[in-house]
């Protein structure tokens, strides 16, 4: 009986020692997640209130509407390498619309080069809006 027991020992650490990195990965790819769609949320806030107020002025140039996502981002937005595009379409009724597309690239700072597996953190984001 005493002998059955020793071949045991030691067996709980090493299940301990191959479990916590998965459990690592598994933790640090939820918060990278989270943290990218909060950052796609605040892009797609900011998007909408961009378009909105280039459809209200009536202008379609994509710096004025690029300085308008960026500031309604903020300074400690997640997104950087902001890339905005617009144009302007008719629709089969002939409404003109103003089309933004926004894209960024979320750094979250969890996992990074390290964890590639984590996902992509590129984030992209259409509105459109008649004007």
């Amino acid at each position: 009986m005493k002998r059955a027991r020793n071949k045991q020992r030691g067996a709980v650490s090493v299940e301990l020692a191959l479990g916590i990195p998965l459990l690592v990965m598994v933790i640090l790819g939820g918060v990278h997640f989270g943290l990218v769609l909060a950052t796609r949320h605040e892009l797609g806030d900011a998007t909408n209130y961009a378009t909105r107020r280039a459809a209200i002025a009536g202008s379609t140039n994509p710096n004025q509407i690029r300085s308008a996502i960026a500031d309604r981002l903020g300074t400690s937005s997640r997104c950087s390498g902001l890339d905005v595009t617009a144009s302007t379409t008719v629709d089969g009724l002939g409404v003109r619309r103003v089309d933004v597309v926004a894209s960024c690239t979320a750094t979250t700072g969890v996992g990074g080069a390290l964890l590639p597996f984590l996902g992509s953190s590129e984030i992209s984001v259409r509105a459109s809006m008649p004007f």
